[in-house]
């Protein structure tokens, strides 16, 4: 239909081109298709001091179970500003990744640093989306469905989980001391008051769930007192910038959604079944549901649930675990992505050239799992007629 000079032509969604060699030439993740320029802001904000699980380390004679005191998230965003939209660093600490570094050094993903929040008019709120990513991952590595998330008119909170599930976490006080938290290996552990040790790591994952379940509650805490304007401790990466949170009041913090990838989408069912917490929404991506059956799982999900699967995972003995938690559920959809890989949902295979993804499994096309899966979740989130011309049901 012609469009007069009076009437904006609404925007749909941009569509971006990858090159077969992934980013290992451009160095950069592919721009975001929604109508907004994104803003990211890492945060890193005290908590109560909290510990957690019954055991010590073998390796780290001082160290017993895990205890956080601060929690970190980045912070995806729309915005109106005018700034530089492709300068952030994708890995700032590449040293946990030392085999990697050749492959990822340099790469950044598209985003204004520490861009102010768009405001909305009137009574308008932009909705808030909650995200724990898998493990042996970060919360940067899911930037491309964060970034494009937030392009379409949703503000991310990307949780960087101090469980012991990452590489390695950097911990900054609100007194300025600095530590780190590595990887934690189920078989260096000695956990007391048991008559047996356990054999596979599923007893950790339970204690990691709980210190991730605390991490939300401090991450939905700091966000709210932000949204009302209350003064707010920021450390680390954030502490030398001012803390403007004018326009935060226009965030959904009081109906958040959740969302995870893999041991993040453990981590999202289970806060979504906690009593604690309550979401509008849960949206998982190859949740991890052997993290979640150390006990028969009997829990209750109220919230719609949306979980879009890769085909590499509908093939394995999760996906029937999946089914039978989400049985009794009133209102849940599940999807499976044709040629996709567990990995697909994160940026790697974005960086990675076609021909190791093809190794590693993946005959889809990245770019386009990421769009099919931003696609679906909106139209779930916003409950949009679903289109399955190129998703499973």
């Amino acid at each position: 239909m012609p469009v007069n000079g009076d009437v904006e032509t609404p925007h749909i969604a941009t569509i971006s081109k990858r090159s077969p060699y992934g980013a290992l030439f451009t160095r950069t993740l592919p721009h975001y298709g929604g109508e907004y320029r994104v803003g990211v802001r890492d945060v890193e904000i005290p908590v109560p001091r909290q510990s957690f699980g019954n055991f010590k380390h073998k390796s780290i004679l001082a160290e017993a179970g895990i205890t956080i005191d601060t929690v970190m998230f980045t912070l995806f965003y729309p915005t109106d500003s005018e700034g530089n939209d492709h300068q952030i660093v994708w890995f700032p600490r590449l040293t946990v990744y030392v085999g990697a570094a050749v492959a990822i050094w340099g790469t950044t993903f598209p985003g204004i640093k520490n861009a102010p929040l768009k405001v909305l008019p009137g009574s308008q709120k932009w909705p808030l989306l909650l995200f724990s990513h898998g493990a042996g991952s970060s919360r940067l590595m899911n930037s491309s469905f964060c970034g494009e998330m937030a392009s379409r008119g949703y503000v991310v909170a990307a949780i960087e989980h101090r469980d012991g599930t990452g590489p390695s976490a950097r911990i900054v006080d609100q007194h300025g001391e600095t530590r780190d938290l590595a990887w934690i290996d189920w078989s260096d552990l000695d956990w007391t008051g048991l008559p047996e040790q356990p054999q596979d790591d599923n007893m950790l994952r339970h204690v990691q769930l709980e210190v991730r379940l605390a991490e939300v509650q401090g991450v939905l805490a700091g966000l709210r007192r932000a949204a009302l304007q209350e003064p707010l401790i920021v450390t680390g990466l954030g502490s030398s910038l001012p803390c403007n949170w004018d326009g935060w009041h226009c965030v959904k913090v009081e109906e958040p959604i959740i969302a995870g990838h893999s041991f993040g989408g453990s981590l999202a069912m289970a806060a979504a079944a906690d009593g604690r917490l309550r979401f509008s929404h849960v949206v998982v991506f190859d949740p991890a549901t052997q993290s979640l059956w150390l006990e028969p799982w009997n829990k209750h999900i109220s919230a719609p649930l949306l979980a879009v699967n890769s085909q590499e995972f509908a093939s394995g003995a999760e996906f029937p675990m999946l089914r039978s938690m989400t049985s009794d559920m009133t209102e849940h959809e599940l999807y499976v992505i044709p040629g996709s890989s567990h990995p697909s949902f994160s940026d790697v295979c974005l960086i990675l050239p076609d021909c190791i993804n093809k190794m590693l499994g993946l005959t889809n096309d990245p770019v386009h799992i990421i769009n099919v899966t931003v696609d679906t979740t909106r139209r779930f989130l916003e409950r949009r007629e679903m289109r399955t011309d190129h998703i499973i049901k």
